[in-house]
């Protein structure tokens, strides 16, 4: 039986098609049967299609045991997801189990701009393999790791996936950009995760590791991010803040976190070509990473003019399909134009 807790006070008028309220006192708690032909996949879809969008996300659910007599232990309560979770995890079965067969990173090149072009390291970015679809992007694929609470499993795959290709296929002293959100630096003891401890396995030292920094919104205790992050440094990584100028409140992470590396976000600089006041922000950007002593890499460079601001305005390091695509090998990144 589906048990589902109505968070709002307006009941869907469709509920009244698949189930009834636990009680005649409360329209809160709402329980449904498997009807004849539907499995409990298609019964949480048809509950999800028919639900308002307004209402589906005040909707918890759990599957309790069909021989059900009637009194609901509270420890119950304590297992209710959100509806749609649900929804993700019974129509994407395959992102519950193990996902390190599924993840496959790649290399992409990061080179200096104010030279000849001379190699930084690689950015470690991994692709889903999807039963499916085959592969998707790790937009894509991090989407549906939200949808299903699988953020922090799908992290560590790709965690784990990268840092033992980068020991397949890099010398020392060659970098790794690998991805990392502030959820999961925020553990007790990273000294313990489980993405850090392989490292000696692997023979890999942390200094040839940047921690990427990447969070798209808010984060919620800044002052405990700082401390894992030089917890981090006192291991011997290197840290980055990513997708800088997607968002502002990354700018005010700058100064706290200290970084090695600024991540300048592909967004900001395309904004930057099209429109004086976005060149103004990448400028300052770059003027405020010098300032504290941070180096500024520009993502998703692509022609020779996006190439051209950057140096003009300072920018340190690049990547983009111009120097070099991402690939399951580390490729040497092509030649860059002259300076001016």
């Amino acid at each position: 039986m589906l048990l589902v807790r109505l968070c709002g006070d307006t009941v869907p008028k469709s509920w009244n098609r698949w189930g009834r309220p636990m009680t005649r006192d409360s329209h809160r708690l709402w329980a449904f049967l498997l009807p004849p032909g539907m499995d409990l996949a298609n019964l949480v879809q048809a509950l999800v299609m028919e639900t308002p969008a307004d209402q589906l996300d005040s909707c918890l659910a759990v599957w309790i045991n069909p021989d059900f007599d009637g009194r609901l232990p509270v420890s119950v309560l304590d297992e209710l997801e959100p509806l749609t979770v649900l929804h993700t995890r019974l129509h994407e079965p395959w992102i519950m189990g193990d996902l390190g067969s599924r993840v496959r990173p790649v290399f992409q090149p990061i080179v200096s701009l104010q030279g000849p072009g001379r190699l930084l390291g690689y950015q470690m970015p991994c692709v889903l393999e999807h039963p499916e679809r085959g592969e998707v992007a790790g937009s894509e694929f991090y989407l549906l790791a939200r949808q299903a609470r699988r953020v922090e499993a799908v992290e560590q795959a790709c965690q784990i996936a990268a840092l033992v290709r980068r020991s397949e296929y890099l010398p020392r002293g060659v970098p790794a950009f690998v991805r990392a959100f502030p959820r999961s630096l925020l553990q007790q003891d990273l000294r313990r995760h489980p993405s850090y401890t392989c490292l000696e396995r692997l023979g890999i030292d942390p200094r040839d590791i940047v921690i990427e920094v990447a969070e798209r919104g808010q984060v919620d205790d800044i002052d405990a991010l700082i401390n894992s992050c030089g917890i981090l440094r006192s291991m011997g990584f290197r840290i980055a803040l990513d997708e800088v100028g997607a968002g502002m409140g990354h700018v005010g992470l700058m100064a706290g976190l200290e970084p090695e590396f600024i991540r300048l976000d592909k967004g900001l600089i395309r904004h930057a070509q099209r429109a004086q006041p976005g060149a103004s922000l990448l400028e300052g950007l770059v003027m405020t990473a010098r300032s504290i002593g941070a180096a500024t890499v520009a993502e998703g460079l692509v022609d020779t003019d996006s190439l051209r601001l950057c140096r003009e305005l300072g920018v340190d390091y690049g990547q983009g399909e111009m120097i070099g695509s991402c690939a399951p090998v580390p490729e040497a990144p092509r030649a860059l134009p002259a300076a001016d």
